[in-house]
């Protein structure tokens, strides 16, 4: 421990001059222990599984390709690369939003709408995914949406506006009715009729507080 004659004071740790007048010190300074603890990053665990999925994703798609290739006959092998792609993109919006669980529903409910909708139309348009796809795509999303709800004791101020425009979404296949585009009309029916009984029963039950929660978010 260090001295300072002029002070009459001790000084701990290694220093140059006194704290107080910058005068010379006698004595050994010590070496100071780091008040804070040193900090070892560490990798989140999710990062090599991640890591894994993507070597698993690319080297999939290259033997599919090798042996497409080999074999010959039709590309097949860019189903294969184009769900992989589905794939990721899903993964990808439910990381990033994985802290905000209804909205990660609504996300998934567009992204999988889509990819399906795409998908349709690159094999031969055949309307499955406007007569299956997202009428149950949607419906499963409400359905998802009450029971995490109930789980999680979410309060009704964290979700509501998800439930609103997961059931807007569901009333779409009307317009795919009205317009004539689906040749199996008791889904999107269904469909239609759930997210209706949801939307009346979140004004019935909920009207007050939504309307409380939309004008807070528009700043009305």
């Amino acid at each position: 421990m260090q001295y300072c004659e002029k002070c009459k004071v001790h000084v701990r740790g290694l220093h140059a001059g006194c704290p107080l007048c910058q005068g010379p010190l006698t004595g050994e300074g010590e070496t100071p222990n780091s008040v804070f603890p040193a900090h070892t990053y560490q990798a989140p665990r999710y990062h090599l599984l991640i890591r894994s999925m993507i070597f698993a994703s690319i080297a999939a798609i290259v033997i599919c390709a090798t042996v497409n290739i080999l074999l010959g006959g039709r590309r097949w092998w860019l189903f294969i690369a184009a769900a992989v792609a589905c794939m990721w993109v899903c993964l990808y919006s439910v990381i990033r939003r994985r802290n905000n669980i209804p909205k990660n529903i609504i996300w998934l409910v567009f992204w999988l709408s889509l990819i399906a909708v795409l998908w349709d139309l690159f094999t031969g348009r055949r309307g499955w995914s406007i007569d299956y796809v997202i009428p149950a795509i949607c419906v499963l999303a409400m359905i998802a949406m009450a029971a995490i709800a109930i789980i999680l004791h979410l309060h009704i101020e964290e979700y509501m506006i998800y439930v609103l425009l997961d059931g807007l979404f569901g009333i779409v296949p009307l317009l795919f009715l009205t317009l004539g585009w689906v040749r199996v009309p008791l889904p999107s029916i269904l469909c239609v009729a759930a997210s209706i009984l949801s939307l009346a029963a979140l004004l019935s039950f909920q009207g007050e507080a939504l309307f409380s929660e939309l004008r807070r978010r528009l700043h009305l």
